[in-house]
């Protein structure tokens, strides 16, 4: 088990820099290779899972996202955070053409840590109601 300090500095540069920054190439520095994210229906394994079909489409639709922590509790290797993203929508999202809406998202995600990286993720967010109130916008 690691340490609360080294945890909490995990998930919050998972934030700041493979989020904000965009750094999916430091995978391993979040992530252990077994890594796998829950997102409702779907399970995102390894870094096949959460990089490429995950995070890499979203953000190519939405390249400005940003995300910052609304809160963040640490338990032993167990945590929790609540974030806020917004960005813009120049790519194609979720069966939705881009025409620059404006995303503005919360979430919550459960994260089980090993070794001060991240071992599984639990995630929901109310971006499937973004999706859906854009879709019967047009």
């Amino acid at each position: 088990m690691a340490d609360r300090a080294t945890n909490e500095k995990t998930l919050r540069d998972l934030i700041d820099v493979f989020w904000n920054q965009q750094a999916f190439d430091q995978f391993d520095r979040f992530f252990h290779k077994d890594a796998v994210l829950h997102s409702g229906v779907t399970d995102y394994p390894g870094s096949e899972g959460l990089c490429d079909r995950f995070a890499v489409p979203f953000v190519q639709s939405f390249p400005d996202l940003n995300h910052e922590i609304v809160f963040l509790v640490i338990d032993g290797d167990m945590a929790a955070m609540r974030y806020h993203g917004i960005g813009t929508m120049t790519g194609d999202y979720g069966g939705l053409k881009a025409a620059g809406q404006k995303l503005d998202y919360h979430g919550t995600v459960i994260f089980q840590m090993r070794d001060g990286r991240i071992a599984e993720v639990w995630g929901h967010s109310d971006l499937a109601d973004w999706v859906a109130a854009q879709a019967g916008a047009s």
